[in-house]
């Protein structure tokens, strides 16, 4: 398809409207039928010529490409002559079908020396179809008629196709595109909102490791407080047991301890002890 096309996308397009109206409106009005007999010898000659350009430089045998040169001047004597007379559409289609079908077995036999089963097999369909056209005694103008009509649309919706395609390959990249852009921002928004997330769970967790720290802070600061008091009483339990009955005295009248006239000495620091223990 993109042999025969053009690479301008419009010019295609226009080829292609112009074709398939061509198809419709000429078969409609007969014009199809009217110019079969020089539409179909142009498209023989043009076809003849390709085969021989193409096929002639493959072959090496001489006798081969002789036959190829006889083979292309009689396609194009029996083409002008179609064209020429605008009748007998089926014969001068079949001679040059058959003649094709003749000139590739003896190519291909002088070329290879062998007969390969699918290229001969091909080779006498094409015989059978030329006889066929020339000798069976069927009237098919019309058919062709209608499949001139049918190539005329399908190589007109061929050359529209050529031509839309890059259109529709614009739009679907645009879509596509747009199509990725809004992925693109879903992923941002679900980025973004992962990230609050993640702000928030490390705020919690500062938080949370503030509180500990100040815990801990605390902990410590009454450990050194008990510490600190235990030491005191420590300090206060020897200095109590160097003083003297009436110093232990006052100071258990400092302390407000009550009936501790009577007592003596090692009953007092006993008292003041319990008083130290309970604090």
């Amino acid at each position: 398809m993109e042999k025969i096309v053009f690479k301008n996308q419009y010019l295609n397009i226009v080829i292609g409207v112009i074709l398939v109206v061509v198809s419709i409106v000429g078969y409609i009005l007969g014009w199809v039928e009217d110019f079969l007999p020089l539409f179909i010898g142009s498209v023989l000659i043009l076809l003849s010529l390709k085969r021989f350009i193409y096929t002639y430089k493959k072959i090496v045998s001489k006798n081969a490409t002789l036959i190829l040169v006889i083979e292309l001047i009689l396609d194009i004597v029996f083409a002008g002559l179609l064209i020429y007379l605008k009748d007998h559409v089926e014969l001068f289609i079949g001679l040059i079908v058959y003649i094709r079908g003749v000139s590739y077995l003896l190519i291909n036999y002088i070329a290879t020396r062998k007969i390969k089963l699918t290229q001969y097999i091909l080779n006498i369909g094409y015989v059978t179809l030329g006889a066929f056209f020339m000798f069976y005694p069927l009237d098919s103008v019309s058919f062709i008629v209608i499949t001139v009509s049918i190539l005329f649309l399908i190589v007109g919706a061929v050359f529209m196709y050529a031509g839309i395609k890059p259109f529709m390959k614009k739009r679907i990249a645009k879509e596509q595109i747009k199509k990725n852009e809004k992925e693109q921002e879903k992923i941002e928004k679900k980025q973004e909102k992962n990230e609050e997330k993640l702000e928030k769970l490390e705020m919690k967790v500062d938080k949370v490791a503030e509180v500990q720290k100040k815990k801990i802070e605390k902990t410590e600061s009454l450990q050194k407080e008990i510490e600190q008091k235990k030491k005191v009483i420590e300090t206060q339990k020897i200095n109590l047991d160097d003083k003297t009955l009436p110093e232990l005295k006052a100071i258990a009248k400092e302390r407000n301890l009550e009936g501790v006239s009577q007592l003596n000495k090692a009953q007092l620091l006993i008292r003041l002890k319990e008083q130290l223990n309970k604090k």
